[in-house]
């Protein structure tokens, strides 16, 4: 190996770090992007040499997934790349995480990478933004401090929310959304009320936030069909064969859609429940195979 390129697998990490990605294969590519971009001439088989494998398109595979990373390997790439303590333990989690086929491994997995990424997050404030991600009552919470007749008394709050929290769980709740800036207690009024501060996560923690509340929400959406009368959701679905270019003007249709009910939900002078709505549009078959 040049020596040139032994610095360079020790330096990649301070600026790719593995905590970054819910995806090995692309810490992987976005590693060997920016060795390349440095060293010229630069090829995927000298990654995977340089890596401890053999100098052939293994790696490369791996990046496209079409062959797993086993722990062997893991232990090969933490080593080239010098990663270490906290960074290292993602990785080999997040490896775990993507070759698990149970969903229940899958899921038990996915916490540990949370735990693991909020352990190493530096700032309190991105902590807190994770934390507010990583329960569903939350945002619940928060809708119900706007609402009119509202008791911050977190026996109150538990009565009011389905399914049911403990008292402790809301008081911790009300206690992050005033750390957040999301609710304030007005010094004239006593009363607590919605601040005008939208969450907005930075890219340290953006993908993960993103995936746990989604993971939440769709949890919580499949045991309403069963807690509530049909008189009290609307619940739809529909199978249909697209294109990728349909799927895109579909995307688009959503996106759209969404804004809409926002704008809709902002106009109600008097709301007096709080709704959780989820559009879903995911692929039931696999992507076809490129053609030569």
């Amino acid at each position: 190996m040049k020596d040139e390129h032994k610095s360079l697998l020790k330096q990649v990490c301070q600026h790719v770090k593995p905590s970054l990605y819910l995806d090995y294969a692309g810490f992987l590519e976005d590693a060997f992007q920016w060795i390349k971009s440095r060293s010229k001439g630069y090829s995927y088989l000298t990654f995977a040499e340089d890596l401890g494998f053999s100098k052939t398109n293994v790696v490369h595979l791996m990046i496209r997934g079409k062959r797993r990373l086993s722990p062997k390997g893991v232990d090969r790439i933490t080593d080239a790349l010098n990663i270490k303590g906290g960074e290292r333990l993602y990785l080999e989690t997040l490896v775990r995480y993507q070759n698990a086929r149970l969903s229940t491994d899958r899921e038990l997995l996915f916490s540990r990478l949370m735990d693991i990424k909020a352990r190493g997050l530096s700032s309190s404030i991105e902590q807190h933004q994770l934390e507010y991600y990583t329960e569903w009552f939350h945002p619940v919470i928060r809708e119900l401090v706007g609402m009119e007749g509202f008791n911050p008394d977190p026996h109150w709050i538990v009565k009011h929310i389905e399914p049911r929290v403990l008292p402790e769980q809301a008081r911790k709740s009300m206690h992050l959304l005033q750390e957040l800036n999301l609710i304030r207690l007005n010094p004239e009024t006593g009363k607590f009320e919605l601040t005008s501060q939208h969450l907005s996560t930075g890219d340290e923690i953006a993908s993960h936030a993103v995936v746990r509340y989604h993971q939440r929400t769709i949890e919580i959406g499949r045991e309403s069909v069963m807690n509530f009368d049909h008189t009290e959701r609307n619940v739809s679905a529909v199978t249909i064969s697209i294109s990728e270019d349909m799927f895109e003007k579909i995307s688009e249709e959503i996106s759209a859609f969404r804004k809409r009910i926002l704008e809709l939900s902002e106009q109600d002078k008097a709301p007096d429940r709080v709704y959780q709505m989820n559009i879903q549009l995911f692929p039931f078959t696999r992507r076809p195979k490129d053609k030569p």
